[in-house]
């Protein structure tokens, strides 16, 4: 993962409404459309402009399902972000102690 997907992947992760919805879809066992808006106390143009800025950064999926949209969550760019935090620390010569 490059310094500017990491820089990307972060941005989207900035949000704690965003984490909340990322732990929602993480949560359930098929993807969910509308019922999701009422998992969050904001308007639902709030959390589409939230799913939107979480499906532009790859770790949200969404599928025309009906008359709406069914979202899921994208595991790979999750996991790809949690290697590339592994490596950096991984690298960090000055915190090999449990000091840090």
């Amino acid at each position: 993962m490059t310094d500017a997907r990491i820089a990307e992947v972060a941005r989207a992760l900035a949000n704690p409404s965003r984490v909340r919805l990322l732990r929602l879809l993480a949560s359930q066992t098929e993807c969910k459309g509308a019922e999701i808006f009422s998992e969050l106390p904001l308007a639902q143009s709030t959390v589409s402009e939230h799913l939107k800025v979480l499906r532009d950064a790859g770790l949200v999926n969404s599928t025309p399902a009906g008359t709406g949209t069914a979202y899921c969550l994208a595991p790979g760019a999750i996991s790809e972000l949690s290697a590339a935090l592994s490596d950096l620390l991984a690298e960090c010569r000055s915190c090999r102690s449990s000091a840090c």
